[in-house]
């Protein structure tokens, strides 16, 4: 029990402090199954030293004193202090419980009597492991309010990461603390815009300025460059042809979005690409950079018709360039390169998985429909030597594909997919139902049930809604396609089965892409 007046602390900070004392002795509080940790308590004493002896002498011992940091933040953001002397103490409150007291000195008096009397830092703590920050949304969900937090690396072996929230009901306990072993740099990033949503919806307006950054990242040749070696910003802007000053400043940007790790300034200052970044490298195995192209050219002027297109019946992409995409694409060689770029960097990992995951066994013929370069083909014809393919498309695309197939197992057809599909055992349709309405739908699905005897496969890759891709990428195919769509499972299910198909199954891939089984079943069945 903490006596009535404890040495260089005010009376009303002793009694706060023998309150919160008694709650981190009692240790019966829960949330979300985590681990109670401390309770926490800001008071201003007159002298640090002062304060933990007299403490001491009440029968709170300090196992341990830090300086602070997000506390001490805190104070000088709301009071606008310069750096206020700030240091954490954890009082043993018995039983392995602790009291966390932060003691902050130099304060004017009417910081401190507000500060008492608001509790801004008043807190009950618990600690989650790192793979369980889940938690983050659960507080959130049961109408917890963020109330910021931050990190101090000098709590434990490599810092730990500190998520405040604010009861609406008030209270003893009307603030909670969630501690995280480790810097969780994107989980704070997240927790401090939604304690301040001005900020956050800045951010979330600036969106278009990532867009281009990432875009010139990849357009002008940064990424490639620092894919192999790290570099100075001079020997970069050399490479890259860029005014340095005016590319050091890309970098700074860069940096803040983790694509890139900067040590240094000027000329001589040191780059290097995150793990991150290399998504951006077109030499990368997991290379986003095709598709940083066409979201940041091509598809960038549609998405600024995206009001028109919501308020109207045109697609974004006929009212930025007066034509459908595909026609488009037909007289634009360049940009047909690069959409073509971008389906198959986005689709590698899982095309891939598909492969993997496919049952090919009796399987001769796999029939890839719209497959663009074949790069799906590839990786299930890879996993099946026994098999041959067929890739069609329309005949830009093939001509296109063609140089790079392997002519001996894979034929190229070009033709038109409303109106005839060649045949095989297994035919694929990867991300293509999703360009087109279900009227357009159901004549692609017609031909390629023409095509096959019962008994034959088809597969779709798609993304299926509700999942939170496909409610963005939804929104994308209203812009850049008439008519494009995403679909729940149910919806596919019933396109399917009007063409005579029966969905059998599906499997998750990577990128929140699904892989939906059906089968031919024989005619009026």
């Amino acid at each position: 029990m903490v006596r009535s007046t404890v040495s260089a602390l005010h009376e009303t900070d002793v009694r706060r402090v023998a309150t919160m004392a008694r709650v981190a002795a009692d240790g019966e509080q829960r949330l979300y199954g985590l681990r109670f940790d401390h309770v926490g308590l800001l008071v201003f004493p007159e002298s640090v030293d002062a304060a933990l002896a007299g403490l001491a002498d009440a029968g709170l011992r300090a196992v341990r004193t830090l300086p602070s940091v997000v506390v001490r933040d805190r104070l000088a953001e709301r009071y606008g202090l310069d750096r206020p002397a700030v240091t954490i103490a954890h009082l043993d409150a018995g039983e392995g419980r602790t009291l966390e007291l932060f003691l902050a000195t130099g304060c004017p008096e009417e910081v401190a009597e507000d500060e008492r009397a608001a509790e801004r830092e008043r807190h009950l703590a618990f600690e989650a492991a790192p793979g369980s920050l889940g938690v983050l949304a659960a507080l959130r969900a049961d109408g917890l309010a963020p109330d910021g937090g931050g990190f101090n690396p000098s709590e434990s072996d490599g810092g730990r990461s500190v998520f405040y929230f604010r009861r609406p009901d008030g209270g003893l306990a009307d603030r909670v603390e969630v501690v995280v072993p480790g810097h969780r740099r994107d989980e704070l990033a997240g927790h401090l815009h939604a304690a301040d949503p001005r900020r956050e919806m800045l951010e979330m307006l600036t969106g278009a300025w990532r867009t281009q950054a990432l875009r010139a990242a990849a357009e002008l040749g940064v990424a490639d460059r620092l894919f192999a070696r790290d570099r100075t910003v001079g020997e970069l802007a050399a490479a890259t042809g860029c005014p340095a000053d005016r590319l050091e400043r890309l970098l700074g940007y860069l940096a803040r979005l983790g694509v890139v790790a900067l040590q240094g300034a000027g000329r001589d200052g040191k780059v290097a690409l995150t793990p991150l970044g290399t998504t951006l490298a077109g030499e990368s195995p997991l290379s986003l950079a095709g598709l940083a192209r066409l979201y940041g050219g091509l598809f960038y002027r549609s998405f600024g018709e995206l009001p028109a297109t919501v308020a109207g019946d045109a697609s974004g992409f006929e009212l930025a360039y007066g034509r459908t995409p595909f026609a488009h694409l037909e007289d634009h060689p360049a940009d047909a390169a690069v959409f073509q770029q971008a389906m198959a960097d986005q689709c590698r990992e899982v095309f891939d998985a598909a492969a993997d995951r496919l049952d090919l066994a009796g399987v001769g013929t796999v029939t890839d429909i719209g497959g663009g370069t074949g790069a799906l083909l590839s990786c299930v014809l890879a996993a099946a030597p026994h098999a041959s393919g067929v890739l069609f498309d329309t005949p830009a695309t093939v001509r296109a594909a063609r140089p790079r197939l392997d002519a001996e197992r894979i034929t190229a057809v070009g033709g038109d997919m409303f109106a005839a599909v060649p045949g095989g055992d297994l035919l694929v349709l990867s991300r293509i139902l999703h360009d087109w309405d279900d009227a357009a739908c159901a004549r692609i699905l017609a031909r390629c049930r023409a095509a096959v005897r019962p008994g034959a496969r088809l597969v779709l890759l798609e993304r299926v809604l509700p999942d939170p891709l496909a409610v963005a990428w939804d929104v994308h195919m209203m812009v850049n396609n008439d008519g494009g769509r995403e679909r729940t499972l149910e919806e596919y299910r019933e396109l399917l089965a009007a063409a005579g198909f029966e969905l059998r199954g599906w499997t998750g891939l990577p990128l929140e892409v699904r892989m939906l089984e059906a089968v031919a079943v024989p005619c009026g069945t």
